[in-house]
């Protein structure tokens, strides 16, 4: 065993700082006291995580469980014990998460220490108490995730910007001002992957999206109070989930390969059904290129009489899910009530001649859904596949199911039916 032990120790430092890598940071640093040869040798880690939850004793001493703020103190304690002793350079990843009340000051500090060596990937979490201002521009960044009391406040011009900056995500931040979200885009010249969840507080945020290089965008909003502009001639994925505001402009969309839609349609009246329907089909309308649709059953509710129009207009689709989880979306009752009697015919026809995947997800064997089935197997010439999934039949439906599917008629002789 010893002999062991000490061909371990005596692997090179690089290659020891690899392995403690791949530990958390507490059990890094819990290595130190194998011996001398490992007590400095997690300071040589390229990565810090700084994970509150991750430091966390349980359980919880009485005072700490009553007072969150001496919780607090400890670990702004451990942080900043860590970073006096962690020096490596460069550093790979900064990650803070921070989850009581803390210090925007003392957050500075910590950032400013590591962009200074030449961090490559920054990822903050903070909340909640005072806002954090974030106004660097980092020349070394590849990749920068930034979510919680953070607000965008860029600086209006630099010589360095994120030149090197792939990855950006921005989860409910906030914004300085109206131009602050563009203007942060405007100074990452090779961003490809952008990542968005919409901040909702009153405020009618503007969301400029004029990115050539910008490969894959999912964006989330939980109310309708924003705007949003996409100039993306090289996208190729884009996911849209939440509510669709009356502000949305697509264009240069004709790289786009896969699209992701779930659509939320709970808050609109009736009275207000046939405008926010008119919404998505404009929004939809620009997706034509898509090779793979992934479309949410809250989607298809406002798709009633639209999706064959779009499905028409797509010659290049392949690929269509529809994803039906019935725990929050429900029985689309609106869509149901008003489905012409050839609409399941209609969206088949569209894509007869070049859907090779079908697949439906949140499957119930009700009677649209059969009829959904049957006219795509029907119809579709060219499908090789088409796979059934379902959480919510117990065995017994599920067998009658199964019996019903494989009975259907299917125009092409290649096709296999797949349940899971």
């Amino acid at each position: 065993m010893a002999s062991s032990a000490d061909r371990i120790s005596n692997l090179p430092d690089s290659l020891l700082s690899e392995i403690l890598s791949l530990l958390t940071l507490k059990e890094s640093v819990a290595t130190s006291i194998l011996s001398s040869r490992w007590k400095h040798l997690w300071t040589l880690v390229p990565n810090l995580d700084l994970d509150e939850n991750k430091f966390r004793r349980k359980p919880l001493s009485s005072d700490e469980e009553q007072s969150p703020n001496r919780y607090h103190f400890r670990f702004a304690d451990i942080v900043a014990r860590v970073c006096a002793l962690h020096h490596v350079n460069p550093l790979k990843k900064f990650r803070l998460h921070w989850y009581f009340d803390c210090d925007p000051i003392h957050v500075d500090t910590l950032v400013r220490a590591a962009i200074a060596r030449d961090l490559v990937e920054l990822e903050l979490y903070i909340l909640p108490g005072q806002l954090f201002n974030f106004s660097y521009y980092v020349n070394t960044l590849v990749v920068l995730k930034l979510s919680g009391n953070i607000v965008i406040n860029p600086p209006s011009s630099s010589s360095l910007g994120f030149s090197r900056l792939k990855n950006l995500h921005l989860q409910a931040v906030q914004y300085a001002n109206h131009d602050s979200f563009s203007t942060l885009l405007n100074c990452c010249p090779v961003l490809q992957d952008l990542c968005i969840k919409a901040y909702c507080d009153g405020e009618n945020y503007k969301y400029e999206i004029s990115v050539p290089t910008l490969k894959r965008l999912p964006f989330f909003a939980c109310c309708d109070s924003y705007e949003l502009e996409i100039n993306a001639p090289a996208l190729e994925y884009l996911s849209f989930e939440g509510a669709l505001s009356d502000d949305v402009w697509l264009e240069n969309l004709s790289t786009l390969v896969e699209a992701k839609l779930a659509i939320g349609s709970a808050n609109v009246t009736d009275h207000d059904f046939e405008d926010y329907k008119y919404l998505i089909r404009s929004f939809i309308s620009a997706l034509c290129s898509v090779k793979s649709l992934h479309v949410h059953a809250r989607t298809i509710q406002c798709l009633c009489g639209v999706l064959p129009t779009f499905l028409e207009g797509a010659p290049n689709l392949e690929v269509l899910i529809l994803h039906k989880n019935f725990d929050h979306d429900g029985p689309p009752e609106k869509c149901e009530n008003t489905f012409k009697s050839t609409f399941f015919e209609d969206v088949a026809k569209c894509v007869s001649s070049h859907l090779t995947t079908f697949h439906f997800k949140g499957f119930q064997g009700s009677n649209t859904e059969m009829e959904l089935v049957g006219q795509i197997l029907k119809w579709a010439t060219v499908l090789k596949k088409m796979t059934i999934s379902s959480q919510y039949l117990d065995s017994e439906e599920e067998l009658r199911v199964r019996m019903e599917l494989l009975m259907l008629p299917r125009q092409s002789a290649t096709c296999e039916v797949e349940f899971n």
